[in-house]
């Protein structure tokens, strides 16, 4: 098959579906606002959207819009592929949209379906849009299935779940000589207790509220540390922010800010490195880094959304929390600290959870099975 993506280059699932097809033999073009970043992702034709860049921002805005739709119809006429699927509904899906072509494949994120259409009616307008359109749009838990289905009166016939999932290869217990060198470059001694933020460093992920919580945990127990991972934000303003009320806070010691992006295997490192990891967004799919730790025998402790009830239960495998309150967030990585076998139980449930329901090895042909639909 000829298979053509227009997403987001330098995103890591990005890179790992775009890879997945062109090692199965399939030819792969990948059409993108974003240049590739990292290692080299095989036999995949990548185009790069040009900008135009004129002086005034609200022009630039436009102007850039209307360049990436002329490129995008251009660019997909000439490929002429046999599947056009666009990951990221707002932005990339209405570019996918925009083109024409059929058979047209859209992938939910997430904040494209829960967070952009909120912002403006143009935004709203745009999902409804590129959702029309769509022959069929994917997602990746029940939660984002019904929120579309009623938010969007997108028929459920049109709705398929593919879950992604992970590689439990890469991510699993051990690693153990590199996390000894990791916690030597991050000078954290080797018994202190370590919790880590993997979300990217935005407000809509709510890292102030944990860094918040740190002073509630070191009054009781001072051996502790938090860490937390930059991800894919491209500002740096929100980091300085958080650097700023930990040291403002007195904090600053306890914590580690990890400012570059992490492949797959680092981050495998980091989760095993740690002994909680805390994901506490305004909305969520069902955030794979969750997985990624939970696999690793991290206990999640995650916001109270109802997308994470599809695979975490309170208190059996995983803690739920006020995503606003520090000192809720605080009391539960404090009763991890004193509950030290929760983690090996809670461990159990999760990699059965991963392995039957959340394995990329066994999700991903799925998506293969999808595309044959349509190309025979």
């Amino acid at each position: 098959m000829r298979i053509c993506y227009i997403a987001d280059a330098s995103n890591i699932h990005t890179q790992r579906w775009v890879k997945y097809f062109a090692d199965k033999g399939h030819e792969v073009h990948l059409i993108s606002p974003t240049p590739f970043e990292g290692n080299n992702i095989g036999n995949v034709e990548l185009y790069l959207l040009k900008r135009v860049r004129p002086q005034i921002r609200m022009i630039s805005f436009l102007i850039d819009a209307l360049s990436y739709i002329v490129q995008t119809r251009k660019l997909v006429r000439k490929i002429k592929p046999d599947i056009l699927h666009a990951h990221y509904i707002f932005g990339n899906g209405l570019l996918a949209a925009l083109s024409g072509f059929h058979p047209l494949i859209l992938s939910a994120w997430g904040s494209d379906i829960l967070v952009d259409p909120h912002r403006s009616p143009i935004h709203r307008y745009t999902v409804r849009f590129a959702l029309k359109r769509a022959d069929l749009v994917t997602t990746t838990s029940r939660y984002l299935d019904e929120y579309i289905w009623q938010e969007f009166n997108v028929s459920p016939n049109k709705i398929k779940r593919i879950s992604w999932g992970l590689d439990p290869n890469v991510f699993r217990k051990g690693y153990l000589n590199e996390v000894r060198m990791l916690r030597k470059n991050l000078n954290i001694n080797g018994d202190a207790f370590t919790v880590v933020s993997p979300r990217h460093m935005c407000e809509h992920y709510g890292l102030e509220f944990i860094i918040r919580s740190i002073p509630h945990v070191i009054e009781k127990y001072p051996n502790s540390c938090f860490i937390f991972l930059r991800g894919f934000a491209m500002s740096t303003s929100y980091e300085n922010k958080l650097r700023t009320m930990a040291e403002n806070l007195g904090v600053k010691e306890y914590t580690r800010f990890v400012s570059r992006r992490l492949e797959p295997e680092e981050m495998a490192i980091y989760y095993n490195m740690c002994k909680v990891l805390i994901s506490i967004p305004r909305t969520d799919q069902f955030g794979l880094c969750i997985a990624e730790g939970a696999t690793c025998g991290v206990i999640p402790i995650v916001g109270n959304l109802e997308v994470y009830r599809e695979y975490l239960t309170d208190g059996e495998n995983a803690f739920f929390v006020d995503r606003e309150n520090p000192k809720d967030i605080a009391e539960k990585v404090i009763h991890c600290i004193e509950h030290p076998e929760l983690k090996e139980r809670f461990y159990g449930i999760n990699r059965k959870t991963v392995e039957e329901k959340l394995d990329w090895n066994k999700n991903a042909p799925r998506m293969e099975e999808l595309y044959l639909s349509y190309y025979r």
